[in-house]
C-alpha cells in the first residue's frame, strides 16, 4: 500500500526525500493534481503506508511540514 505526503513545493518535497532516504525509507517525489488536496499542493513524497510512523518521526526531527496524507492506509 502506498501513501503520498503532500508538500507545498518541490523544494520541500526534495528536502523530505533526502531526509527519508537518509533513514533508509524508500520514497519518491511525485507530481499530484492540486485539486486532490485541501491546500492545493502539487508535489508529494510517495512512500509505503506502513512507514507512516517513521515518516512522522523523521519529519518531526527535521522540521519538515506536510499537508495531507493521501492514498491507501
Amino acid at each position: 500500500m502506498t501513501c503520498i505526503a503532500t508538500m507545498k513545493s518541490m523544494t520541500y518535497a526534495m528536502k523530505a526525500e533526502k531526509a527519508l532516504s537518509a533513514k533508509k525509507i524508500n520514497c519518491e517525489i511525485v507530481k499530484i493534481d492540486p485539486q486532490l488536496t485541501k491546500r492545493g499542493c502539487s508535489y508529494g513524497v510517495k512512500f509505503d503506508c506502513g512507514r507512516l510512523d517513521d515518516l512522522n518521526k523523521v519529519f518531526s526531527e527535521k522540521g519538515i511540514n506536510y499537508g495531507d496524507i493521501i492514498g491507501e492506509r
